[in-house]
């Protein structure tokens, strides 16, 4: 059965789409309305502007970040599959929304205020990815810091390359094999 996808989801769906396209957020409103098959007037009805778009693209992305970070609170599972659980998933979806990249470069990199949900959300991961390397290692205080960073690092800075890992790393990340593989070895380099 074919899935119904609302005329917003459309909206949301064909901004991100030009987002990965282009590399940044330099599109129009012409544009998403083309790529979606909606009228204009669809979008100023759910947006009204394209800064309001990107914001409700922003708070979906964060809202779906929400929910991995509940995998790293599962105290069910191993600390060390819990972070093998949430890199797997959150490389995926990133692998499967590739404009968010490009929200997050021009959120974290090219702006120097972070949205302060934004900030608190990022605040709180590194939270519970420190409680989690504090239970599968005995690293000191000191470098735990590094260690997050470089779990994020290892995770995002893939997603630069992920069309074009094949040429300059002799491998897919959008293959699962290879992905769950290297997911596998930024958790064992902690």
């Amino acid at each position: 059965m074919k899935k119904i996808v609302s005329k917003k989801e459309k909206i949301i769906n064909a901004a991100l789409k030009l987002i990965a396209k282009k590399g940044n957020l330099n599109f129009t409103i012409r544009e998403v309305v083309l790529d979606a098959d909606v009228n204009i007037a669809s979008v100023n009805y759910y947006f009204g502007t394209k800064k309001k778009l990107i914001q409700e693209i922003e708070k979906k992305f964060i809202g779906n970040l929400l929910e991995f970070q509940n995998i790293l609170k599962d105290t069910q599972i191993k600390p060390k599959q819990r972070l093998i659980k949430w890199t797997s998933n959150l490389f995926e979806y990133m692998i499967d929304n590739p404009g968010l990249i490009s929200i997050l470069n021009n959120k974290l990199i090219f702006t120097e205020d972070i949205d302060t949900t934004f900030k608190l959300f990022l605040q709180e991961n590194n939270k519970y990815l420190a409680q989690i390397i504090r239970e599968i290692t005995s690293i000191e205080e000191e470098i735990l810091k590094f260690k997050i960073v470089q779990i994020n690092a290892g995770l995002f800075f893939p997603m630069i390359f992920v069309n074009n890992s094949e040429n300059l790393f002799g491998f897919s990340f959008k293959d699962l094999e290879n992905r769950n593989k290297y997911v596998k070895s930024i958790i064992d380099s902690i």
